[in-house]
């Protein structure tokens, strides 16, 4: 008895398997546990000079400083385990999410599901562009030809046949299927497949950093040399000075702490990943980093038509058989149309989820041809290819000597493999024509009858068809498209539809969506495309708003055209012969519901929900990602300027040490999440959309941004070189004087802050974190001045300072934001 009966486990039955085999994975060997998470944030510089600054303040016998570093060791470890942790978790989540899919039958229904829920004993539906996640049984093939290569290194396809002894017979996971159909019985899951024996040298693969994340480890080496000699320098001139070798190492160590930008390497990994996640939460997967860089650079968008910006739900909206139509979804009867709807019925796949097929089988079982044919049996079955728009399905009709084969595609495709009277053939070219000018998808259904099918399930040479009518289907446009277009517009993206449809239907959905005025010259066909060279296809493209009836092929041709062009280009796909041009677009973008394995592993974006306006707000979060990715690294730029400066004027000027150890703890705990959380949650501007995209050249963080960002911490230094210069004027204490700085450098801190969030802030772009975080240094600070004791642990004077009230006014101010926020949620 098989452990698989045809209508696939019950979903108890494949709950209890997947409890006790475990999901369908294999061992993650990149995942970082605990362990290594807090290994790499303690072997960081910042952490290795705290601890060798405590042991120092030990061996000096200083131990309540000592322990105050100590302390100060496990808060600035927390943090970066925390802000690690968190960004493993979210990478984590989007792995889960570009797990492939797979289509499966349980208790007789098709369901969709994530290919790491795959059970042993799963009835698989196999289909053309599956990457296969799980070994398995072929119980049915219909033209079944998969590439093996990842397993074994043979780069031919392999023909693959139902119960059939050994490897013919059997699927392995990694495979892909490159043509055909069919079903299996999964024998295998996680490491018990065949990918499961070479998992050891694929996880060895490392993963490439993308341009910008080497130009940031570049940028950082490059500073901690120059920190490291200017350390060395700097505590060399002030134990000369002031003869004191231990006090110079101390200054060194302070100034090595305040200039060492490990906070890049932070900024970069955690704000791509939660820009990544809040992607995700917009039906947008992020595959590749180098995404969102390219995102607010792009200036077309390739889109096609069918479930992107329409909805996918083929309707069968008019039948004609050559003597009269009807509308079946208007209620009108489709009885008289039975012969017609016979041949749609056999041309049609039997249990895949096609939108197509699944409408015309309900209108069928509607006109009371729910049963099909009986007696029938069904032949070599052989789907769309290039050049060849339909499909073709043979059968054997009881006391027939030869078969019969059912034909169903693009209209013009089909009528023109037809032979019939003139005027019947006329009325059926003015039909297709008229609906597609409406916006339907028209198919066009044809039988003949030869002795036996040619090589591959094609059409015998010289076989004409005789036609049984037209398929009319309405895939209505998704009600948001038009906006979504529009906003484009005026973003500076031009949009262009390529679409395997016919040009009228096209032209009326691209109608609908305000793509095009109707102009003839804005609609280019495949054909036309055809007899184009390159050149010549340059010239043109950028006036084309519309291509129809394009194969695959020639997508690729329109990507590259494009960016010879000089244009930045996002490009959309679902199908096997789509991946190149995937590849060759500067973002390629997979359809996740109706998309292949193959296409997703090409992109580098994958639309969850197949929805154009996903797409776009894809675009606004990459500019709004980019634009805060910048400000985030002029603000560390900025805001270690006044840090170093301070830690350098007693070397310079003489005096006492103003800026402690301790006191760079306190202000590295408030610039890491301000460069990471802060400037990550940072909404959009008002304006994203309405500006043109940036130049493709345009560099992340340029020698004028770095002009910039120094003089604004410049500007800020002198403010508190001025605090310093009117302290001593006052006769402070050294105590006062550090207290002076410190206080004088968060403040400053806090105005960069503001200034590169940006100057006009309002309440409607209120930042959560950045209350928390006003907060959370009031409190501090109210604590350091405010309670007696605290203060003389870091240094500063151990009595109460009436300006500690003035915490009072920020600090209440930002809590009615955050109550604001909360009572309008």
């Amino acid at each position: 008895m098989t452990d698989n009966p045809p209508q696939g486990l019950t979903d108890s039955e494949a709950a209890q398997r997947l409890r006790r085999d475990g999901p369908n994975v294999l061992p993650s060997v990149s995942r970082k546990g605990l362990a290594r998470i807090a290994w790499s944030a303690l072997t960081q510089p910042m952490f290795l000079l705290l601890l060798a600054t405590a042991a120092l303040y030990a061996l000096l016998g200083s131990l309540g400083d000592a322990g105050m570093l100590a302390l100060s060791v496990l808060l600035v470890g927390g943090l970066s385990i925390y802000q690690e942790q968190r960004t493993e978790r979210v990478l984590e989540a989007l792995k889960e999410l570009s797990s492939p899919r797979c289509t499966v039958v349980r208790q007789g229904r098709a369901l969709h599901i994530a290919s790491r829920e795959l059970v042993r004993g799963d009835r698989l539906l196999v289909n053309e562009g599956d990457r296969l996640s799980a070994d398995a049984r072929i119980v049915e093939a219909v033209g079944l030809q998969v590439d093996e290569s990842l397993r074994t290194g043979e780069s031919m396809p392999q023909g693959k046949h139902a119960n059939v002894e050994g490897e013919g017979g059997r699927l392995f996971a990694g495979s892909l299927v490159v043509r055909g159909d069919g079903v299996a019985e999964v024998t295998g899951t996680g490491a018990h497949t065949a990918l499961g024996a070479i998992h050891r040298s694929i996880s060895q693969l490392a993963s490439r950093a993308s341009r910008l994340q080497e130009e940031l480890r570049q940028l950082v080496g490059r500073v901690a040399w120059l920190a490291a000699f200017t350390c060395v320098v700097a505590a060399t001139v002030f134990a000369l000075r002031e003869g004191s070798w231990t006090q110079g190492l101390l200054v060194g160590l302070t100034l090595a702490m305040s200039l060492i930008p490990e906070e890049f390497a932070v900024v970069w990994s955690v704000m791509l990943a939660l820009g990544s996640w809040r992607l995700a939460r917009s039906n947008v997967l992020t595959r590749q980093p180098q995404a969102i860089e390219a995102l607010g650079t792009t200036t077309v968008l390739c889109v096609d038509k069918t479930g992107t910006l329409t909805h996918n739900r083929m309707a069968l909206t008019a039948l004609y058989d050559m003597e009269a139509e009807c509308n079946p979804g208007a209620g009108e009867p489709a009885a008289r149309f039975h012969r017609l709807l016979a041949g749609a019925l056999r041309a049609s796949s039997t249990g895949g989820v096609e939108p197509m097929d699944h409408a015309v089988r309900a209108t069928a079982q509607a006109a009371g041809l729910a049963g099909g044919d009986a007696g029938w049996t069904p032949g070599p079955r052989r789907g769309i290819r290039d050049g060849m728009p339909y499909v073709v399905h043979w059968w054997q009709a009881p006391g027939e000597a030869g078969q019969t084969v059912a034909v169903k595609g693009a209209a013009e495709a089909v009528l023109g493999l037809c032979d019939a009277e003139p005027a019947l053939m006329q009325r059926l070219w003015e039909t297709a024509d008229r609906w597609s000018a409406a916006g339907l998808r028209v198919l066009a259904v044809a039988e003949g009858h030869a002795a036996q099918a040619g090589d591959d399930a094609a059409l015998p040479g010289g076989l004409r068809l005789a036609p049984l009518g037209l398929l009319g289907f309405m895939d209505p446009l998704r009600a948001e498209v038009p906006g979504a277009i529009e906003e484009c517009r005026r973003a500076g993206v031009r949009v262009v539809m390529i679409t395997g449809d016919a040009a009228l239907t096209a032209r009326a959905i691209a109608q609908q969506a305000g793509l095009i005025d109707g102009s003839e010259w804005q609609v280019m066909s495949g054909k036309a495309l055809a007899t184009m060279d390159d050149e010549a296809l340059r010239r043109c493209v950028r006036d084309v708003q519309v291509f129809a009836r394009v194969d695959p092929a020639q997508k690729l041709r329109i990507v590259r055209a494009l960016q010879r062009q000089g244009d930045i280009v996002a490009m959309t796909g679902d199908g096997v012969n789509d991946a190149p041009a995937l590849k060759a677009a500067d973002i390629g973008v997979a359809m996740g519901l109706r998309g292949t394995d193959v296409a997703r592993e090409a992109a580098s974006l994958v639309l969850l929900d197949d929805n154009f306006a996903s797409l776009v707000e894809a675009v606004r979060a990459g500019r709004r990602i980019f634009a805060n990715l910048r400000k985030a690294l002029g603000y560390l730029f900025a805001v270690h300027v006044p840090i170093v400066g301070v830690a350098l004027i007693p070397v310079v000027m003489g005096g006492p040490v103003l800026l402690l150890p301790l006191h760079v703890v306190l202000l590295e705990l408030l610039i890491d999440p301000a460069c990471s959380l802060v400037f990550e949650a940072e909404p959009a501007p008002d304006d994203s959309m309405t500006v043109p995209p940036r130049p493709r050249d345009d560099a992340l963080f340029s020698m004028a941004s770095a002009a910039r960002a120094f003089a604004m911490g410049a500007l800020v230094f002198v403010g508190v070189a001025l605090v310093q210069w009117g302290c001593r004027a006052l006769g402070a204490t050294h105590e006062e004087l550090r207290m002076a700085s410190l206080g004088s450098i968060v403040l400053g801190n806090l105005l960069l802050l503001v200034w590169f969030r940006g100057a006009s802030v309002r309440l409607t772009h209120t930042n959560t974190v950045f209350n928390a975080l006003l907060v959370g240094v009031c409190v501090v600070w109210g604590m350091l001045t405010a309670v007696p004791g605290v203060g003389a642990l870091f240094g500063l004077p151990d009595t109460s300072s009436p300006w500690a009230l003035w915490v009072v006014l920020p600090a209440g101010w930002s809590l009615w934001r955050l109550f604001a926020i909360s009572k309008r949620h």
